[in-house]
Formats: C-alpha cells, structure tokens, sequence
C-alpha cells in the first residue's frame, strides 16, 4: 500500500470499519476514494438520524416541533440524496418515493415512542484518549465521535436503523457500543447508561426495539483490548483482504479488484477452481 498518512484521530466507525475488512478501511479512511455507490439503506439511515435530530434541537431552541415540518425536511433530504440516481444502488421496486416513505413510516413510529425524552443534547462531540485503564499506557490515536442523544440523566441514546430485529447478545460483543461506554467512563467514570434503540424496518408498521446496556470499566476490558489491536495493526498499516459474502455489498469493490488485476468478484473457470451445489434430499 502506499505511503499515504493515517488520520489524526479514530473512531467507532474506524474500528468497526478495519474489524469488517481492513482493505475497505484503507480505500474509505487512509487512500479516501469515493464511494463506487450508496446504499438505500444508508441513505435511509442518515436521513432517519437528520429528523430526530432535528426533532430534538427545534425542543431544545423552545420550539415545538411538528411533523408536517418533519415530513417536508424528509422530502428535501430524500431529493437532495437521490439527485444522482445513478450512484444509488437500487433495492428492487425500491425509488425515491419508497424511500421518502420508508423514512416517514420510521420517524413517525420513533417519536411516537420516544418524541419526548428528556433530551440535553444531540451529536454530542466527544473525544478522548485511548489508554489502558489499568496501565495507563497511550494505546493508539485518540477516539472521536458523536453520541446520537444525551439525556438530563447522562444517559446515551444510539439510535440504529436495521431491517430485522436485533438480539440482545449482537450487543454483548458490539465495537461501537463498547466504544461509548469507554469513552462514558473516561469522562465521567462509573457504570456508564447506555441505551440502543432500533428501528425495525418491516413492511407493515415498524417497531422500535430498545436495549438498555451498563458497564463498568472492567465490562469494557475487552473493547480496550480489541481497539488496541486495531490500533496496532492500523499503525503497521496491515490492510489485507478480508473476502466474504459481503464482498458484493461493498462500495470500494472495483477498487479492491484494481489491486489484483481481476475483473469480478467470482473465480474465473479453470480447473480445480470452481463452485459446484448438491441438493439436499431429505
């Protein structure tokens, strides 16, 4: 890989990100490449964190927001993100008037359940080293990031998009939750107060699960250890492959192809070198 420098500080997204495959962290963190496409899901995530938001700043400037108000940002930002149609990969039967719904449908049954929070900021910056809370020693680039909400209580709220429902042990090993109870008990030390609250994507009427989650220091022993190894290989810029099913999920696809000279994601033909399915008889 070429010399290029590793950013300044890292992040929840950064560790997840090198966890998942640590060639995409390279193309969309160090080479910084743009995106071969987006996802609606990821369209449809921002734009469902940009209306709570929202939400949530017009309560804290004394306002008292509506949801007529809510719908016609929504409209903005599906417009303004579907403009180039082109980079958008499609779901099937899915367009921009899906995806202005899809939208609607989850902030409405969000703030139906969760619109009055006693909440005292929104994407709350946070940054702080990253060290051994038992050595004391420095174990990589500062971690910076954002809570969704702080609440009047110090609680966290992280608000996830999925379209499935989540099980309680996703979150017994989760980076990014890890991350923030870290950074929580850096800043105020004691069990930090975390909740996740997902909305579930369904055809019907979504529903929002919640999760509320606390750990200690000690909880979060295994998030020290799991960033300092990130942290380490990061620094020894190691980026290898990381080839799964996903692959084809992947925005820097034809970049991590460029590397090899390959041209699709499937093994060519060749002999010994291919795919063959058996049916199961029951």
């Amino acid at each position: 890989m070429r010399e290029l420098p590793i950013p300044g500080t890292t992040s929840a997204s950064q560790l997840v990100a090198y966890a998942m495959c640590p060639r995409r962290y390279f193309f969309s963190y160090v080479a910084g490449i743009e995106p071969e496409f987006k996802s609606t899901a990821l369209i449809l995530g921002t734009i469902v964190h940009a209306g709570i938001g929202w939400w949530y700043e017009e309560k804290l400037a004394g306002r008292e927001p509506a949801l007529d108000a809510l719908n016609r940002l929504v409209e903005a930002d599906v417009l303004a993100a579907t403009l180039d149609e082109a980079t958008i990969r499609w779901r099937k039967d899915a367009d921009a008037a899906s995806l202005e719904a899809d939208a609607k449908r989850l902030l409405r049954a969000y703030l139906a359940e969760y619109g009055d929070l006693p909440v005292t900021s929104t994407e709350a910056l946070f940054s702080v080293p990253l060290v051994d809370p038992e050595t004391g020693r420095v174990l990589g680039r500062d971690l910076k990031g954002y809570f969704d909400l702080v609440l009047e209580d110090d609680r966290i709220v992280e608000i996830k998009t999925a379209a499935k429902g989540w099980r309680e042990d996703d979150l017994a090993r989760h980076l990014q939750v890890g991350a923030y109870a870290y950074v929580w008990n850096t800043l105020h030390g004691g069990p930090s107060e975390i909740e996740v609250h997902v909305i579930v994507k369904l055809k019907g009427t979504p529903r929002v699960e919640r999760y509320a989650i606390e750990r200690g220091e000690a909880d979060t022993r295994w998030f020290v250890q799991a960033a300092a190894a990130i942290e380490a290989a990061i620094d020894a810029r190691i980026f290898p492959p990381s080839p799964s099913m996903l692959c084809h999920e992947c925005e820097c696809q034809k970049a991590c192809l460029s590397l090899t000279g390959a041209t699709d994601i499937q093994p060519a033909e060749a002999p010994g070198r291919h795919v063959r399915r058996f049916d199961v008889v029951a």
